[in-house]
Protein backbone atom coordinates (compact mmCIF):
# COMPACT_ATOMS: atom_id res chain seq x y z
CA UNK A 1 0.00 0.00 0.00
CA UNK A 2 0.94 3.41 -0.98
CA UNK A 3 2.39 5.64 0.52
CA UNK A 4 6.27 4.18 1.85
CA UNK A 5 9.20 5.04 2.12
CA UNK A 6 12.46 4.39 0.25
CA UNK A 7 15.52 6.43 1.65
CA UNK A 8 14.78 9.94 1.90
CA UNK A 9 11.67 10.08 -0.58
CA UNK A 10 7.96 8.97 -0.49
CA UNK A 11 6.84 6.73 -2.78
CA UNK A 12 3.34 7.80 -3.76
CA UNK A 13 2.41 5.03 -6.64
CA UNK A 14 3.85 2.85 -8.86
CA UNK A 15 4.26 4.20 -12.41
CA UNK A 16 5.11 1.43 -14.41
CA UNK A 17 7.52 -1.56 -14.44
CA UNK A 18 10.40 -2.40 -17.45
CA UNK A 19 13.37 -4.59 -17.89
CA UNK A 20 15.71 -2.34 -15.73
CA UNK A 21 13.92 -1.71 -13.07
CA UNK A 22 10.61 -0.04 -11.95
CA UNK A 23 9.13 3.63 -11.93
CA UNK A 24 7.47 5.21 -8.86
CA UNK A 25 5.51 9.05 -8.61
CA UNK A 26 7.24 10.33 -5.40
CA UNK A 27 7.72 13.59 -3.61
CA UNK A 28 10.98 14.54 -2.46
CA UNK A 29 12.13 16.00 1.22
CA UNK A 30 11.65 19.40 -0.09
CA UNK A 31 7.86 18.91 -1.53
CA UNK A 32 8.78 18.37 -5.09
CA UNK A 33 6.73 15.81 -6.62
CA UNK A 34 9.55 13.55 -8.42
CA UNK A 35 9.84 10.24 -10.74
CA UNK A 36 12.23 8.05 -8.91
CA UNK A 37 13.47 4.51 -11.14
CA UNK A 38 15.23 1.46 -9.04
CA UNK A 39 17.77 -0.63 -10.61
CA UNK A 40 17.06 -4.29 -10.54
CA UNK A 41 19.10 -6.64 -9.26
CA UNK A 42 20.16 -8.47 -13.03
CA UNK A 43 21.37 -5.11 -14.06
CA UNK A 44 22.85 -4.03 -11.36
CA UNK A 45 25.27 -7.03 -11.04
CA UNK A 46 25.68 -7.03 -15.11
CA UNK A 47 29.39 -6.54 -16.09
CA UNK A 48 29.60 -3.08 -16.50
CA UNK A 49 26.14 -1.80 -14.99
CA UNK A 50 27.74 0.13 -11.82
CA UNK A 51 30.53 2.13 -14.59
CA UNK A 52 27.89 2.55 -17.14
CA UNK A 53 25.26 4.31 -14.61
CA UNK A 54 27.82 6.21 -13.28
CA UNK A 55 29.38 7.17 -16.32
CA UNK A 56 25.91 8.07 -18.07
CA UNK A 57 24.45 10.04 -14.79
CA UNK A 58 27.54 12.23 -14.87
CA UNK A 59 26.36 12.86 -18.40
CA UNK A 60 22.86 13.61 -17.10
CA UNK A 61 23.52 16.04 -14.98
CA UNK A 62 24.85 18.00 -17.27
CA UNK A 63 21.37 18.07 -19.32
CA UNK A 64 19.99 21.39 -19.17
CA UNK A 65 17.05 21.31 -21.63
CA UNK A 66 12.94 22.34 -20.89
CA UNK A 67 12.03 19.57 -23.35
CA UNK A 68 13.86 16.97 -21.16
CA UNK A 69 13.05 16.03 -17.80
CA UNK A 70 15.64 17.72 -15.06
CA UNK A 71 17.71 15.31 -12.79
CA UNK A 72 17.02 15.54 -9.86
CA UNK A 73 19.18 12.89 -7.71
CA UNK A 74 20.78 9.42 -7.58
CA UNK A 75 22.73 6.81 -5.54
CA UNK A 76 24.41 4.09 -7.67
CA UNK A 77 26.62 3.09 -4.73
CA UNK A 78 23.68 1.76 -2.25
CA UNK A 79 22.13 -1.53 -2.20
CA UNK A 80 19.26 -0.77 -3.53
CA UNK A 81 20.58 2.07 -6.46
CA UNK A 82 17.88 5.01 -7.94
CA UNK A 83 17.71 7.67 -10.31
CA UNK A 84 15.39 10.92 -9.57
CA UNK A 85 14.10 13.19 -12.61
CA UNK A 86 11.45 15.99 -12.24
CA UNK A 87 7.92 14.34 -12.78
CA UNK A 88 6.13 16.46 -16.02
CA UNK A 89 2.46 17.49 -15.09
CA UNK A 90 0.74 16.60 -18.20
CA UNK A 91 -0.24 13.79 -20.70
CA UNK A 92 1.51 11.69 -22.67
CA UNK A 93 1.77 12.11 -26.24
CA UNK A 94 -0.01 8.83 -27.56
CA UNK A 95 -3.14 9.46 -25.29
CA UNK A 96 -3.12 12.89 -27.00
CA UNK A 97 -2.65 11.56 -30.76
CA UNK A 98 -5.30 9.21 -29.53
CA UNK A 99 -7.92 11.96 -29.86
CA UNK A 100 -6.86 12.90 -33.28
CA UNK A 101 -3.81 13.61 -35.11
CA UNK A 102 -2.07 16.47 -34.30
CA UNK A 103 -2.28 19.79 -36.74
CA UNK A 104 0.72 22.07 -38.13
CA UNK A 105 0.91 23.87 -35.23
CA UNK A 106 1.36 20.74 -32.99
CA UNK A 107 3.50 19.12 -34.81
CA UNK A 108 6.47 21.72 -35.42
CA UNK A 109 6.30 22.23 -31.56
CA UNK A 110 6.62 18.65 -31.17
CA UNK A 111 9.27 17.99 -34.01
CA UNK A 112 11.23 21.19 -32.75
CA UNK A 113 10.87 20.61 -28.73
CA UNK A 114 11.85 16.75 -30.06
CA UNK A 115 14.75 17.42 -31.93
CA UNK A 116 16.34 19.93 -28.92
CA UNK A 117 15.43 17.08 -26.92
CA UNK A 118 17.82 14.79 -28.31
CA UNK A 119 20.24 17.87 -28.66
CA UNK A 120 21.25 18.27 -25.46
CA UNK A 121 21.07 14.69 -24.58
CA UNK A 122 23.75 14.31 -27.54
CA UNK A 123 25.80 16.92 -26.45
CA UNK A 124 26.18 15.07 -23.17
CA UNK A 125 27.46 12.23 -25.23
CA UNK A 126 23.87 10.44 -23.77
CA UNK A 127 21.72 8.58 -26.44
CA UNK A 128 17.98 8.55 -25.48
CA UNK A 129 17.51 4.66 -27.31
CA UNK A 130 14.25 4.19 -26.84
CA UNK A 131 12.20 7.65 -28.20
CA UNK A 132 8.63 6.58 -28.47
CA UNK A 133 5.22 8.36 -27.30
CA UNK A 134 4.95 6.72 -24.14
CA UNK A 135 8.05 8.63 -23.16
CA UNK A 136 6.96 12.07 -24.67
CA UNK A 137 4.80 14.09 -21.96
CA UNK A 138 3.00 17.35 -23.51
CA UNK A 139 2.85 19.63 -20.78
CA UNK A 140 1.49 23.24 -21.68
CA UNK A 141 1.63 22.60 -25.57
CA UNK A 142 5.57 21.59 -25.42
CA UNK A 143 6.80 18.15 -25.77
CA UNK A 144 8.89 16.70 -22.63
CA UNK A 145 11.28 13.92 -23.26
CA UNK A 146 11.13 11.18 -20.14
CA UNK A 147 13.10 7.59 -19.70
CA UNK A 148 16.32 8.96 -19.90
CA UNK A 149 20.06 7.45 -20.17
CA UNK A 150 20.38 5.29 -17.21
CA UNK A 151 16.81 3.25 -18.04
CA UNK A 152 18.27 2.67 -21.29
CA UNK A 153 20.88 0.71 -21.62
CA UNK A 154 19.84 -2.21 -24.38
CA UNK A 155 19.93 -5.65 -23.45
CA UNK A 156 18.12 -8.51 -24.33
CA UNK A 157 15.79 -8.48 -20.98
CA UNK A 158 14.83 -4.96 -22.36
CA UNK A 159 14.12 -5.92 -25.81
CA UNK A 160 12.21 -9.12 -25.18
CA UNK A 161 10.05 -7.71 -22.66
CA UNK A 162 9.10 -4.89 -24.65
CA UNK A 163 5.20 -4.30 -25.78
CA UNK A 164 4.37 -4.97 -29.57
CA UNK A 165 2.88 -1.40 -29.92
CA UNK A 166 6.33 0.31 -29.02
CA UNK A 167 9.01 -1.72 -30.91
CA UNK A 168 7.92 0.55 -34.62
CA UNK A 169 9.95 2.92 -32.96
CA UNK A 170 13.31 1.40 -32.71
CA UNK A 171 16.12 1.77 -35.35
CA UNK A 172 17.15 -1.01 -37.20
CA UNK A 173 20.71 -0.98 -35.84
CA UNK A 174 18.89 -1.85 -32.30
CA UNK A 175 17.31 -4.85 -33.58
CA UNK A 176 20.58 -6.07 -35.23
CA UNK A 177 23.00 -5.97 -32.64
CA UNK A 178 24.61 -3.11 -33.81
CA UNK A 179 26.39 -0.31 -31.58
CA UNK A 180 23.53 2.51 -31.46
CA UNK A 181 24.43 6.10 -32.24
CA UNK A 182 22.55 9.47 -32.44
CA UNK A 183 20.94 8.26 -35.52
CA UNK A 184 19.06 5.77 -33.58
CA UNK A 185 17.21 8.61 -32.06
CA UNK A 186 16.73 10.53 -35.01
CA UNK A 187 15.01 7.30 -36.36
CA UNK A 188 12.79 7.37 -33.03
CA UNK A 189 11.86 10.99 -33.81
CA UNK A 190 10.79 10.04 -37.71
CA UNK A 191 8.62 7.32 -36.31
CA UNK A 192 7.04 9.23 -33.52
CA UNK A 193 6.38 12.22 -35.74
CA UNK A 194 4.85 10.13 -38.49
CA UNK A 195 2.26 8.42 -35.87
CA UNK A 196 1.67 11.99 -34.55
CA UNK A 197 0.32 13.44 -37.98
CA UNK A 198 -1.13 10.56 -38.61
CA UNK A 199 -2.52 8.81 -35.48
CA UNK A 200 -1.08 5.65 -36.61
CA UNK A 201 2.19 3.46 -36.44
CA UNK A 202 4.56 4.04 -39.40
CA UNK A 203 5.35 0.09 -39.02
CA UNK A 204 1.93 -1.32 -38.34
CA UNK A 205 2.28 -5.36 -37.94
CA UNK A 206 0.58 -6.81 -35.69
CA UNK A 207 2.97 -9.91 -34.11
CA UNK A 208 6.63 -8.74 -32.96
CA UNK A 209 8.43 -11.24 -35.72
CA UNK A 210 6.65 -9.21 -38.49
CA UNK A 211 7.14 -5.67 -37.08
CA UNK A 212 10.86 -6.44 -36.84
CA UNK A 213 11.00 -7.56 -40.76
CA UNK A 214 9.07 -4.52 -41.64
CA UNK A 215 11.60 -2.13 -39.56
CA UNK A 216 15.01 -4.11 -40.97
CA UNK A 217 13.58 -4.80 -44.67
CA UNK A 218 9.78 -2.52 -45.57
CA UNK A 219 9.72 1.13 -46.24
CA UNK A 220 7.89 2.63 -43.35
CA UNK A 221 4.41 3.86 -44.31
CA UNK A 222 4.31 7.73 -44.16
CA UNK A 223 1.49 7.93 -46.38
CA UNK A 224 -1.27 10.28 -44.66
CA UNK A 225 2.04 13.01 -43.73
CA UNK A 226 1.52 16.09 -44.49
CA UNK A 227 3.66 17.72 -47.73
CA UNK A 228 5.63 19.70 -45.75
CA UNK A 229 6.58 17.06 -43.29
CA UNK A 230 7.03 13.94 -45.34
CA UNK A 231 10.44 14.74 -46.74
CA UNK A 232 12.34 15.04 -43.50
CA UNK A 233 10.40 12.10 -41.56
CA UNK A 234 11.45 9.76 -44.38
CA UNK A 235 14.57 10.63 -44.41
CA UNK A 236 14.80 10.42 -40.31
CA UNK A 237 13.69 6.84 -40.74
CA UNK A 238 16.04 5.45 -43.41
CA UNK A 239 17.08 2.34 -42.73
CA UNK A 240 21.06 2.83 -43.51
CA UNK A 241 22.03 5.32 -39.74
CA UNK A 242 24.09 7.60 -42.07
CA UNK A 243 21.45 8.22 -44.06
CA UNK A 244 19.52 9.86 -41.42
CA UNK A 245 19.84 13.92 -41.34
CA UNK A 246 20.97 15.91 -37.79
CA UNK A 247 19.25 16.95 -35.17
CA UNK A 248 20.27 20.10 -36.18
CA UNK A 249 18.43 19.33 -40.14
CA UNK A 250 15.45 18.28 -37.75
CA UNK A 251 15.53 21.44 -35.96
CA UNK A 252 16.21 23.88 -39.10
CA UNK A 253 13.35 21.65 -41.07
CA UNK A 254 10.63 22.09 -37.83
CA UNK A 255 11.81 26.00 -36.81
CA UNK A 256 9.22 28.39 -37.68
CA UNK A 257 11.29 30.94 -40.16
CA UNK A 258 8.52 33.78 -40.71
CA UNK A 259 10.62 35.05 -43.85
CA UNK A 260 10.61 30.95 -45.23
CA UNK A 261 6.72 31.05 -45.04
CA UNK A 262 6.00 34.36 -46.11
CA UNK A 263 8.05 33.62 -49.35
CA UNK A 264 6.73 30.22 -49.95
CA UNK A 265 2.84 31.50 -49.45
CA UNK A 266 3.81 34.42 -51.90
CA UNK A 267 5.09 31.46 -54.13
CA UNK A 268 1.90 29.82 -53.97
CA UNK A 269 -0.19 33.18 -54.53
CA UNK A 270 1.98 34.05 -57.58
CA UNK A 271 1.22 30.16 -59.38
CA UNK A 272 -2.40 30.07 -58.22
CA UNK A 273 -2.40 33.61 -60.21
CA UNK A 274 -0.86 32.04 -63.39
CA UNK A 275 2.11 35.14 -62.86
CA UNK A 276 5.31 32.19 -63.28
CA UNK A 277 7.91 34.74 -63.84
CA UNK A 278 7.04 35.85 -60.61
CA UNK A 279 7.06 32.62 -58.98
CA UNK A 280 10.07 31.97 -60.42
CA UNK A 281 12.03 35.03 -58.90
CA UNK A 282 10.52 34.01 -55.37
CA UNK A 283 11.92 30.67 -55.88
CA UNK A 284 15.08 32.03 -56.37
CA UNK A 285 15.35 33.93 -53.28
CA UNK A 286 14.17 30.78 -51.63
CA UNK A 287 17.02 28.73 -52.95
CA UNK A 288 19.57 32.07 -51.96
CA UNK A 289 18.40 31.38 -48.47
CA UNK A 290 18.50 27.99 -48.24
CA UNK A 291 21.74 27.59 -49.42
CA UNK A 292 22.97 30.35 -46.93
CA UNK A 293 21.52 28.44 -44.34
CA UNK A 294 22.95 24.99 -45.21
CA UNK A 295 19.35 23.62 -45.58
CA UNK A 296 19.67 21.13 -48.21
CA UNK A 297 16.33 19.93 -48.53
CA UNK A 298 14.74 23.49 -48.57
CA UNK A 299 17.25 24.20 -51.04
CA UNK A 300 16.30 21.08 -53.09
CA UNK A 301 12.29 21.94 -53.13
CA UNK A 302 12.56 25.77 -54.01
CA UNK A 303 14.62 24.26 -57.24
CA UNK A 304 11.36 21.99 -57.84
CA UNK A 305 9.28 25.87 -57.55
CA UNK A 306 11.63 27.43 -60.19
CA UNK A 307 11.16 24.52 -62.02
CA UNK A 308 7.77 24.03 -62.18
CA UNK A 309 7.28 28.16 -62.75
CA UNK A 310 9.75 27.64 -65.60
CA UNK A 311 7.62 24.79 -67.02
CA UNK A 312 4.42 27.04 -66.99
CA UNK A 313 6.24 29.63 -68.65
CA UNK A 314 6.84 27.77 -71.57
CA UNK A 315 10.59 27.76 -70.95
CA UNK A 316 11.37 24.21 -71.09
CA UNK A 317 14.66 24.30 -71.74
CA UNK A 318 15.49 25.91 -68.39
CA UNK A 319 12.92 24.29 -66.47
CA UNK A 320 14.27 20.76 -67.70
CA UNK A 321 18.01 21.94 -66.28
CA UNK A 322 15.89 23.20 -62.75
CA UNK A 323 14.14 19.69 -62.95
CA UNK A 324 17.12 17.80 -63.28
CA UNK A 325 19.09 19.80 -60.29
CA UNK A 326 15.92 19.61 -58.25
CA UNK A 327 15.60 15.77 -58.73
CA UNK A 328 19.35 15.43 -57.64
CA UNK A 329 18.87 17.33 -54.67
CA UNK A 330 16.12 15.62 -53.72
CA UNK A 331 17.92 12.31 -54.00
CA UNK A 332 20.50 13.44 -52.01
CA UNK A 333 18.90 14.54 -48.68
CA UNK A 334 16.08 11.57 -49.50
CA UNK A 335 13.01 13.48 -50.49
CA UNK A 336 11.83 10.37 -52.76
CA UNK A 337 8.28 12.62 -53.22
CA UNK A 338 10.13 15.71 -54.68
CA UNK A 339 12.39 13.52 -56.67
CA UNK A 340 9.00 12.11 -58.37
CA UNK A 341 7.43 15.25 -59.14
CA UNK A 342 11.08 16.33 -60.68
CA UNK A 343 11.25 13.39 -62.49
CA UNK A 344 8.05 14.34 -63.74
CA UNK A 345 9.24 17.44 -64.72
CA UNK A 346 11.71 16.19 -66.86
CA UNK A 347 9.62 13.85 -68.68
CA UNK A 348 7.31 16.82 -69.14
CA UNK A 349 9.74 18.84 -71.17
CA UNK A 350 11.36 15.64 -72.88
CA UNK A 351 8.04 15.55 -74.38
CA UNK A 352 7.65 18.65 -75.14
CA UNK A 353 10.49 18.40 -77.61
CA UNK A 354 9.29 15.44 -79.01
CA UNK A 355 12.18 12.92 -77.25
CA UNK A 356 9.23 10.62 -76.36
CA UNK A 357 11.32 7.51 -75.18
CA UNK A 358 13.71 9.52 -73.10
CA UNK A 359 10.49 11.10 -71.80
CA UNK A 360 8.61 7.57 -71.09
CA UNK A 361 12.04 6.73 -69.21
CA UNK A 362 11.66 9.62 -66.86
CA UNK A 363 7.49 9.03 -66.51
CA UNK A 364 8.54 5.60 -65.25
CA UNK A 365 10.96 6.60 -63.19
CA UNK A 366 8.07 9.51 -61.00
CA UNK A 367 5.44 6.24 -61.44
CA UNK A 368 7.96 3.99 -59.61
CA UNK A 369 8.64 6.23 -56.72
CA UNK A 370 4.61 7.57 -56.76
CA UNK A 371 4.13 3.88 -55.95
CA UNK A 372 7.00 3.84 -53.54
CA UNK A 373 5.75 6.70 -51.76
CA UNK A 374 2.51 6.67 -52.20
CA UNK A 375 1.63 10.04 -53.93
CA UNK A 376 -1.71 9.13 -55.61
CA UNK A 377 -1.48 12.17 -57.53
CA UNK A 378 2.09 12.14 -59.25
CA UNK A 379 0.95 8.37 -59.94
CA UNK A 380 -2.05 9.35 -61.43
CA UNK A 381 -0.89 11.87 -63.91
CA UNK A 382 1.95 9.69 -64.87
CA UNK A 383 -0.19 6.18 -65.51
CA UNK A 384 -1.84 9.53 -68.21
CA UNK A 385 1.70 10.40 -69.17
CA UNK A 386 2.74 6.39 -69.70
CA UNK A 387 -1.02 5.98 -71.51
CA UNK A 388 -0.38 9.08 -73.89
CA UNK A 389 2.92 7.89 -75.28
CA UNK A 390 1.62 4.25 -75.98
CA UNK A 391 -1.20 5.72 -77.43
CA UNK A 392 1.46 8.02 -79.61
CA UNK A 393 2.84 5.16 -80.67
CA UNK A 394 0.12 2.80 -81.85
CA UNK A 395 -0.24 0.57 -78.80
CA UNK A 396 -3.68 1.22 -78.07
CA UNK A 397 -3.79 -2.16 -75.69
CA UNK A 398 -0.84 -0.95 -73.17
CA UNK A 399 -2.49 2.52 -73.55
CA UNK A 400 -5.96 1.53 -72.38
CA UNK A 401 -4.72 -0.57 -69.67
CA UNK A 402 -2.43 2.69 -68.17
CA UNK A 403 -5.77 5.46 -68.56
CA UNK A 404 -7.76 2.47 -66.75
CA UNK A 405 -5.25 2.60 -64.05
CA UNK A 406 -4.92 6.35 -64.07
CA UNK A 407 -8.81 6.34 -64.22
CA UNK A 408 -9.08 4.02 -61.30
CA UNK A 409 -6.26 6.01 -59.49
CA UNK A 410 -7.31 9.15 -59.87
CA UNK A 411 -11.34 8.93 -58.20
CA UNK A 412 -10.66 11.81 -55.80
CA UNK A 413 -8.65 14.02 -58.29
CA UNK A 414 -11.56 15.37 -60.48
CA UNK A 415 -8.70 17.31 -62.67
CA UNK A 416 -6.43 14.11 -63.17
CA UNK A 417 -10.54 12.14 -63.76
CA UNK A 418 -10.60 14.66 -65.97
CA UNK A 419 -7.51 13.83 -68.36
CA UNK A 420 -7.57 10.29 -67.58
CA UNK A 421 -10.88 9.22 -69.09
CA UNK A 422 -10.29 11.61 -72.17
CA UNK A 423 -7.42 9.14 -73.04
CA UNK A 424 -8.72 6.61 -72.48
CA UNK A 425 -11.37 7.66 -74.52
CA UNK A 426 -9.18 8.17 -76.98
CA UNK A 427 -7.98 4.70 -76.83
CA UNK A 428 -11.17 3.08 -77.41
CA UNK A 429 -11.62 5.48 -80.90
CA UNK A 430 -8.45 3.65 -81.57
CA UNK A 431 -9.94 0.22 -80.89
CA UNK A 432 -13.03 0.78 -82.92
CA UNK A 433 -15.46 1.33 -80.16
CA UNK A 434 -16.84 4.76 -80.61
CA UNK A 435 -19.95 4.26 -78.48
CA UNK A 436 -17.58 3.33 -75.46
CA UNK A 437 -15.53 6.43 -76.58
CA UNK A 438 -18.76 8.89 -76.37
CA UNK A 439 -19.58 7.35 -72.60
CA UNK A 440 -16.01 8.11 -71.67
CA UNK A 441 -16.07 11.79 -73.09
CA UNK A 442 -18.96 12.44 -70.96
CA UNK A 443 -17.55 11.42 -67.86
CA UNK A 444 -14.98 13.67 -68.82
CA UNK A 445 -16.58 16.55 -69.31
CA UNK A 446 -18.72 16.01 -65.96
CA UNK A 447 -15.52 15.86 -64.31
CA UNK A 448 -13.75 18.86 -65.74
CA UNK A 449 -17.01 20.70 -65.06
CA UNK A 450 -16.81 19.62 -61.41
CA UNK A 451 -13.82 21.78 -60.76
CA UNK A 452 -14.38 24.86 -63.00
CA UNK A 453 -12.34 23.23 -65.81
CA UNK A 454 -14.55 24.68 -68.58
CA UNK A 455 -11.58 24.37 -71.28
CA UNK A 456 -11.51 20.61 -70.35
CA UNK A 457 -15.40 20.44 -70.11
CA UNK A 458 -15.68 21.93 -73.57
CA UNK A 459 -12.88 20.32 -75.82
CA UNK A 460 -14.83 17.11 -74.20
CA UNK A 461 -17.90 18.01 -75.75
CA UNK A 462 -16.03 18.72 -79.16
CA UNK A 463 -14.54 15.00 -79.04
CA UNK A 464 -17.42 13.38 -78.27
CA UNK A 465 -19.16 15.40 -81.16
CA UNK A 466 -16.64 14.60 -83.56
CA UNK A 467 -17.39 10.87 -82.63
CA UNK A 468 -21.04 10.81 -82.89
CA UNK A 469 -20.67 12.85 -86.24
CA UNK A 470 -18.20 10.21 -87.40
CA UNK A 471 -20.36 7.37 -87.05
CA UNK A 472 -23.54 9.59 -88.22
CA UNK A 473 -25.30 9.61 -85.01
CA UNK A 474 -26.01 13.27 -86.01
CA UNK A 475 -28.62 14.53 -83.26
CA UNK A 476 -26.15 13.17 -80.69
CA UNK A 477 -23.25 15.08 -82.55
CA UNK A 478 -24.94 18.09 -82.45
CA UNK A 479 -25.66 18.32 -79.04
CA UNK A 480 -22.51 17.94 -77.99
CA UNK A 481 -20.93 20.29 -80.25
CA UNK A 482 -23.55 23.07 -79.07
CA UNK A 483 -22.84 22.30 -75.68
CA UNK A 484 -18.65 22.98 -76.56
CA UNK A 485 -20.29 25.92 -78.45
CA UNK A 486 -21.96 27.31 -75.53
CA UNK A 487 -19.29 26.81 -73.05
CA UNK A 488 -17.02 28.65 -75.40
CA UNK A 489 -18.79 31.67 -76.48
CA UNK A 490 -19.73 31.99 -72.08
CA UNK A 491 -15.99 32.10 -71.46
CA UNK A 492 -14.54 33.53 -74.35
CA UNK A 493 -12.34 30.99 -75.65
CA UNK A 494 -11.94 31.87 -79.24
CA UNK A 495 -9.98 28.94 -79.98
CA UNK A 496 -12.80 26.34 -78.87
CA UNK A 497 -15.47 28.44 -80.85
CA UNK A 498 -13.67 28.31 -83.80
CA UNK A 499 -13.12 24.92 -84.08
CA UNK A 500 -16.70 24.05 -83.17
CA UNK A 501 -18.45 25.94 -85.36
CA UNK A 502 -16.68 24.81 -88.48
CA UNK A 503 -17.40 21.37 -87.00
CA UNK A 504 -21.02 22.07 -86.21
CA UNK A 505 -21.64 23.43 -89.97
CA UNK A 506 -19.91 20.29 -91.30
CA UNK A 507 -23.27 18.42 -89.31
CA UNK A 508 -25.35 21.10 -89.82
CA UNK A 509 -24.58 20.34 -94.46
CA UNK A 510 -25.09 16.50 -93.48
CA UNK A 511 -28.04 16.67 -92.29
CA UNK A 512 -29.27 19.13 -95.01
CA UNK A 513 -29.72 22.46 -93.45
CA UNK A 514 -27.55 24.29 -96.16
CA UNK A 515 -28.40 27.90 -94.61
CA UNK A 516 -27.33 27.10 -91.44
CA UNK A 517 -24.36 25.54 -92.42
CA UNK A 518 -23.26 28.70 -94.53
CA UNK A 519 -23.97 30.95 -91.08
CA UNK A 520 -22.19 28.77 -89.38
CA UNK A 521 -19.23 28.97 -91.58
CA UNK A 522 -18.90 32.46 -91.98
CA UNK A 523 -18.89 32.93 -88.08
CA UNK A 524 -16.20 30.49 -88.05
CA UNK A 525 -13.90 32.55 -90.37
CA UNK A 526 -15.03 35.65 -88.88
CA UNK A 527 -13.44 34.04 -85.62
CA UNK A 528 -10.55 32.56 -87.62
CA UNK A 529 -9.74 36.46 -88.69
CA UNK A 530 -9.69 37.73 -85.11
CA UNK A 531 -7.48 35.00 -84.36
CA UNK A 532 -5.20 35.44 -87.42
CA UNK A 533 -5.39 31.69 -87.26
CA UNK A 534 -4.56 30.41 -91.25
CA UNK A 535 -5.38 26.89 -90.52
CA UNK A 536 -8.78 27.95 -89.37
CA UNK A 537 -10.03 30.30 -92.11
CA UNK A 538 -8.95 27.85 -94.80
CA UNK A 539 -10.76 25.00 -93.74
CA UNK A 540 -13.92 26.99 -93.02
CA UNK A 541 -13.70 29.13 -96.03
CA UNK A 542 -12.67 25.98 -98.04
CA UNK A 543 -15.64 24.24 -96.94
CA UNK A 544 -17.70 27.35 -97.66
CA UNK A 545 -17.08 27.66 -100.81
CA UNK A 546 -17.72 23.96 -101.46
CA UNK A 547 -21.39 24.48 -99.85
CA UNK A 548 -22.17 27.56 -101.82
CA UNK A 549 -20.95 26.50 -105.59
CA UNK A 550 -23.20 22.93 -104.90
Amino acid sequence: MYPQRFGKYELLAELGEGGMGTAYLGRAPDGRVVALKTMNRITFYSEDGPRRFERETAALRKVDDPHVAAFVDADLAGPSPYLVTEYVQGRPLDAVVAEGPLGEDGLRRLGLGLARALDALHAADLIHRDVKPANIIIAGGEPVLIDLGIAHHIDRTRITTRPIGTWCYLAPELLADRRPTEAADVFGWGAVMAYAATGRRCFAADSTPAIINQILNVEPDISGVPGWLRGIVGRALAKDPAARPSVRSLREAMADRPQVDLLQAAYQDARDAHEHARAEGIAFGLHAIAVAAGDAALAASSLLDQAHAARYSGRLDRAETLFEEARDGSAAVRARQDEGWAWDGVGVCRHGRGEYDAAGQAFAAALAIAEEVGDTVLRAWNLCNLGSLALRRGDAADAAARYDAGVAASREHPDIQHEALAGRARCALAQDEPENAELLYRRAAQAAREIGNHGGAGWAWYDLGESARGRESFDAAREALESALRIATEHGDRLMEGWTRCKLAGCLRDTGAKDEAVAMYEKARDVADRLNDEKMRNYATTRLEALTSS
